[in-house]
């Protein structure tokens, strides 16, 4: 029976990126026809009048997004840039990221490879184990470098993390440090691509 609902939830959290990208393209074309994505005043504008629920909700979004991606990579962030100002929106994206990379370090240090398994795809986590096969011995160096450059796995890092020998401190000191860098770069890479096509 246990067997049956870990294989039922697993299923669940594959599709879930689908439904996610599914959702998304419903939003956007709602959004176009009540001219919401007439500019990003109007987007702005709109989520503005719920108020720190907004901010709140889109916090959770991201800490989920860490465990279980249910947007492409940055499309969330860049989305907390149109909703809230650049600024503010890679405050509220980083908030929520390093919460839910805190979260994803100390469920992977408690499940193991079970919770990893769980939440990755057969293809991911093969990619997993192949990354931690080939940087088991330099891990701290592995999560530098993936957050470092854009758009790298770095949600497969923090499970590799969990599961190493890496201590809290030293893995809270990188997310903290590098965090920043790695949203921004494509939080306006994405951004610019965003108004090129849509605004």
């Amino acid at each position: 029976m246990k067997t049956g609902w870990k294989k039922w939830l697993h299923l669940f959290l594959q599709i879930l990126p689908l439904i996610g990208v599914l959702s998304l393209i419903g939003v956007v074309a709602y959004g176009i026809h009540l001219g919401i994505f007439h500019s990003t005043k109007t987007l702005q504008t709109f989520i503005e009048q719920f108020g720190h629920l907004g901010i709140l909700f889109f916090i959770i979004l991201e800490i989920v997004q860490v465990i279980v991606p249910i947007l492409p990579g940055g499309i969330s962030t860049v989305a907390g840039m149109l909703l809230f100002g650049t600024f503010h929106g890679l405050v509220y994206s980083y908030i929520g990221l390093v919460i839910g990379e805190i979260i994803a370090y100390f469920l992977v240090k408690h499940y193991g490879h079970a919770f990893v398994k769980m939440v990755l795809s057969k293809k991911a986590y093969e990619r997993f184990e192949a990354s931690i096969e080939k940087h088991h011995k330099n891990i701290k160096r592995f999560m530098m470098l993936t957050f470092l450059i854009p758009f790298a796995p770095d949600d497969i890092a923090c499970f590799i993390a969990g599961i190493s020998r890496m201590n809290f401190k030293e893995y809270l000191l990188i997310i903290l440090t590098l965090k920043p860098i790695s949203i921004a770069i494509y939080g306006f890479i994405l951004l610019h691509f965003v108004n090129l096509f849509i605004f």
